[in-house]
C-alpha cells in the first residue's frame, strides 16, 4: 500500500501536480509514490517516512532497532478495523504500540511540508 499526493492551485485548480519521483527507490525507476512507512524516534518524535524510514530502520542495530517506532502499511488499519475510535492503537513492527491518529497525523505533517518545500 504505498504512498503518494498531488496537489493543485485554487487560482488554477484545473492544473494537477502529482509527485512523481521519490528518493530512495529502486535505482533508475521513477515512483509516483513511496513506502507507507514511518519511523519516530524512541522518544516518538518523527524520523523520516516512506522509502528513507524503511533503509534507515533496516539498517539499525537490532539491539536499537527495538527502542525506535517502526510503522508499515499502517493505512490498511483503517480498511481492517470496524470498530475505529480516537483511541485506537497501532502496532509497530517491534510491537510497540501508539494511537493511530499520532501516526497518521506524523505521516499527513510530512506530506505537507515535503509539498510545500
Amino acid at each position: 500500500t504505498p504512498s503518494g499526493y498531488a496537489f493543485s492551485f485554487t487560482s488554477d485548480p484545473e492544473a494537477i501536480h502529482m509527485m512523481r519521483k521519490w528518493e530512495g527507490g529502486d535505482p533508475g525507476v521513477a515512483n509516483q509514490k513511496t513506502h507507507t512507512s514511518l519511523l519516530l524516534t524512541p522518544e516518538g518524535t518523527f524520523h523520516s517516512f516512506g522509502y528513507t524510514a524503511r533503509d534507515y530502520y533496516h539498517d539499525l542495530d537490532p539491539e536499537e532497532a527495538r527502542d525506535w517506532f517502526y510503522f508499515e502499511k499502517f493505512k490498511m488499519k483503517i480498511h481492517s478495523t470496524s470498530d475505529l475510535t480516537m483511541k485506537t492503537e497501532l502496532e509497530a513492527v517491534n510491537g510497540k504500540k501508539m494511537q493511530a491518529l499520532e501516526v497518521f497525523a506524523h505521516a499527513l505533517r510530512f506530506f505537507k511540508q515535503h509539498a510545500v518545500q
